[in-house]
């Protein structure tokens, strides 16, 4: 078993790199609840392209607010092909030991972006406002943790978000899963109690949702001859006795 402090880097799901961009990325580390800041001088960052060529060797990160960062370059981007399978590496240094986290990450065209917020959920149910806890401005939580939940599904099915060209269609997935984490919470009763049906309600509703969803998908290149194409949310299984 390894030794050391069994720190927690929060990387929800893979880096999203942008082509054409400056993009920072960054490394937060956390024990006990709490962020844990590494120091800067000794800290570093490495970054490989799919075919396994790195691309930043080493480089320096800055430390800000506790959180390790580096930028990469559009410079340093340009002439890399687009795909997933790229790999990045963070050497942070921490209380004097070097702790490593790696996390998968995409080259991609364009990152996708959600079209849910507050608003989308106050149609449905008016009462959320009065309804919020007072330690909350909104439910950003509550739909940032369900877009998460959402990409990490398509890519557990064999999709890519970052070649969804239709981000509209992912509206009701994401609307009811936020909608069913608010009730789940809502429900200090537990099971029985109306948040609690709400939930298995919204639960259902999103489930329904991905059994109908399709959507336009482009190549890694969002070449236009590929606009027509769709894609299912959730692939079908057929079952058959044998005669």
């Amino acid at each position: 078993m390894a030794s050391g402090t069994l720190y927690t880097a929060r990387l929800v799901g893979p880096e999203i790199i942008e082509a054409g961009r400056d993009n920072a990325i960054t490394c937060p580390v956390y024990r006990d609840g709490a962020l844990v800041a590494p120091t800067q001088a000794g800290s570093t960052v490495s970054v490989w392209n799919a075919a396994g060529t790195k691309i930043v060797d080493g480089a320096a990160v800055t430390v800000s607010s506790s959180v390790a960062s580096y930028t990469v370059t559009s410079a340093t981007l340009s002439g890399q092909t687009k795909a997933d399978g790229w790999r990045i590496e963070w050497a942070l240094l921490i209380s004097g030991t070097v702790y490593t986290f790696r996390r998968d990450a995409a080259l991609v065209y364009r990152q996708l972006y959600p079209v849910v917020t507050d608003a989308d959920l106050l149609r449905l149910h008016t009462d959320l406002t009065r309804r919020m806890p007072s330690t909350e401005a909104s439910y950003q939580d509550y739909l940032d943790e369900a877009w998460a939940t959402l990409e990490g599904r398509l890519v557990a099915t064999g999709k890519r978000p970052w070649l969804v060209l239709a981000p509209s269609a992912l509206r009701e997935v994401h609307l009811y899963s936020t909608l069913a984490r608010i009730f789940r919470d809502f429900a200090q009763g537990g099971p029985g109690t109306a948040e609690w049906e709400l939930a298995l309600d919204y639960d259902r509703r999103q489930e329904a949702a991905w059994s109908q969803l399709s959507f336009p998908q482009a190549s890694q290149e969002g070449t236009p001859e590929e606009l027509r194409r769709r894609r299912a949310g959730m692939s079908s299984l057929w079952l058959a006795g044998r005669p």
